[in-house]
């Protein structure tokens, strides 16, 4: 049975809005209201959806750089959501965010490898293991069929 990695349940940010010259609260902004996943060793996850929809405010309350409403952040079993800064700063270097905008955060000098094998190397003492497994995932995300038949050009099952 896989071991889960990163597991949230029913994840909660929401934001105070200030209103007024006295800045008093006139309501809330539910930026995350209830998100709940897993992880489990050797997957990768993906968050997609509309503009505005909470993506980047999940991947940040999920890291503790901002502090979530409610729910429970469990990686590798323990709950990061009750740690302190820097009781949680070991575990921030397990963790990696690419927010939305790919020019800012990415480095255009680097390869695709080099760019998801250097968190990786940074963590694992077998950044070896770390390298070959990042070269095996980018090869089947960018294959090709090379069947002549296959009009997808794209990896297929046939």
């Amino acid at each position: 049975m896989p071991e889960t990695v990163l597991e949230v349940r029913d994840l909660k940010k929401h934001f105070p809005v200030r209103k007024g010259l006295l800045q008093r609260a006139g309501g809330t902004v539910f930026a995350v209201d209830g998100v709940s996943f897993a992880i489990e060793a050797g997957e990768t996850l993906g968050l997609v959806g509309e503009s505005g929809c909470g993506k980047s405010t999940v991947g940040r309350t999920v890291l503790r750089l901002i502090e979530p409403t409610a729910g429970s952040i469990r990686l590798s079993g323990k709950d990061i959501t009750v740690l302190n800064k820097s009781e949680l700063r070991p575990y921030r270097r397990q963790m990696q965010i690419i927010f939305q905008d790919p020019f800012s955060s990415l480095d255009p000098r680097m390869s695709a490898i080099t760019r998801t094998n250097s968190p990786a190397a940074n963590v694992s003492a077998s950044a070896l293991r770390a390298h070959s497994r990042c070269n095996r995932s980018l090869s089947l995300a960018t294959s090709r069929c090379r069947r002549s038949t296959c009009r997808s050009r794209r990896r297929c099952s046939t």
